[in-house]
């Protein structure tokens, strides 16, 4: 996925509401914000939460003393 696709999909989610109105994208294990800051991350992660898409945006990391190559 390109950035122009990205950018694209979050202009058309501007209109539609999607995403707090195109504020944020998400795909596995990426979560991209329109606007810098901290405040507009946590809104975003606050809203994938909520929505219930948080197991599919973010993977499960194993714990830190496990192996990841077992």
């Amino acid at each position: 996925m390109t950035l122009g696709v990205v950018s694209n999909t979050m202009d058309r989610w501007r209109d539609t509401g999607e995403c707090l109105s195109g504020q944020y994208f998400w795909c596995s294990d990426l979560i991209v914000i329109r606007e810098p800051g901290f405040d507009p991350k946590i809104t975003a992660v606050q809203e994938v939460i909520a929505s219930g898409e948080i197991d599919d945006a973010c993977g499960v990391l194993p714990p830190l003393d496990e192996d990841v190559d077992q």
